[in-house]
């Protein structure tokens, strides 16, 4: 447990009600459905879940880089944030568990 709280402490809490992060929700949000006024789109639009859209958003805000192991921020990447994805395959063991920062999950 001190491993997770030691992990944890080195996270940065974002306040979401910032207006920035807000306007940037927004207009993430218009950009993925592909209804952005004068920015072109190469993908297909999409509507994003609205729990991805406040982590789009405060990344953007923030200029921090967003760690994900899903596809679902890949058409963000470069234009709004900067993107890292992870493969999860590179953590597993034999018995399909995950091993990262020291703690193991399934």
């Amino acid at each position: 447990m001190r491993r997770l709280i030691e992990i944890l402490s080195q996270f940065l809490i974002a306040d979401i009600n910032l207006e920035d992060i807000i306007e940037s929700y927004s207009e993430i949000d218009t950009y993925s459905q592909g209804k952005l006024e004068g920015k072109a789109t190469s993908f297909t639009s999409r509507n994003m879940g609205k729990n991805d859209l406040w982590i789009a958003a405060t990344a953007s805000t923030l200029n921090l880089e967003l760690i994900t192991t899903d596809k679902d921020f890949d058409h963000l990447n470069e234009d709004y944030l900067q993107l890292k994805r992870i493969d999860l395959s590179e953590y597993s063991n034999e018995k399909g568990y995950y091993s990262a920062w020291g703690l193991k999950y399934a």
